[in-house]
């Protein structure tokens, strides 16, 4: 009798194990893809900086080509990048 419950708690005891060996597996698995999502996060927002930084720099030139007052070109860059800012918040 005590031979046959040793045997019992050891299968449990091994199949407890197995359990938690593949929730392990699984969590590795899950942060892995959470550091690749993060990062092609970070990527998506260095591009859509850099797009921003081009689109700024575009219309700085655009001014400077038509003769406009670095003021008026700086003031017109300013309310373009608050209006940007404002836009997602609304």
């Amino acid at each position: 009798m005590n031979g046959l419950l040793t045997g019992l708690l050891a299968r449990r005891e091994t199949s407890l194990i197995e359990e938690i060996e593949k929730l392990e597996k699984r969590i590795v698995h899950m942060e892995n893809q959470a550091d690749a999502e993060c990062w092609l996060l970070k990527e998506d927002i260095r591009q859509a900086q850099f797009e921003a930084d081009c689109k700024l720099i575009e219309e700085y030139e655009e001014g400077i080509r038509t003769g406009l007052p670095k003021e008026e070109i700086l003031a017109s860059l300013v309310n373009g990048a608050l209006h940007r800012i404002k836009a997602p918040m609304q």
